[in-house]
C-alpha cells in the first residue's frame, strides 16, 4: 500500500489541538508551517475566510500509510476546530533520508 502526504490547512488558532489530535491517530510526525496567502483563499471560501489581502493560517503535513487516510480526515472532522479545516493528500513517490 503506497503512502500518502496530507496537508491540512487550519486557522492559526486550531493548529496546535489539530496537530495532536492528527499525531495520535497517525502515530508519525506532525510538521507545522505559518503560511500566508495572498488574495482569494477558496471558491466555496465562507464569508470569514474570503480575502482580499493576507490570510495567515497554519499547514500540517503528515505522511501515512495510504489505510490510515479515513481515519485521519474522520480526526480532522471530529476536532474542535472554530474555522473550517481543508485537506488534500497526494501519493508519495518515494522518500528517502541523505546523510
Amino acid at each position: 500500500m503506497a503512502d500518502l502526504l496530507f496537508t491540512f490547512h487550519c486557522a492559526r488558532g486550531d493548529a496546535e489541538s489539530l496537530a495532536l489530535a492528527l499525531r495520535g491517530v497517525a502515530d508519525a510526525p506532525v510538521h507545522w508551517q505559518d503560511e500566508v496567502v495572498l488574495g482569494h483563499d477558496y471558491a466555496d471560501a465562507g464569508t470569514g475566510e474570503q480575502v482580499e489581502g493576507l490570510l495567515c493560517r497554519t499547514a500540517l503535513t503528515l505522511i501515512v500509510p495510504e489505510s490510515r487516510a479515513t481515519a485521519l480526515v474522520d480526526t480532522a472532522r471530529d476536532a474542535r476546530c472554530r474555522a473550517p479545516v481543508r485537506w488534500h493528500a497526494v501519493p508519495v513517490h518515494s522518500q528517502g533520508r541523505i546523510a
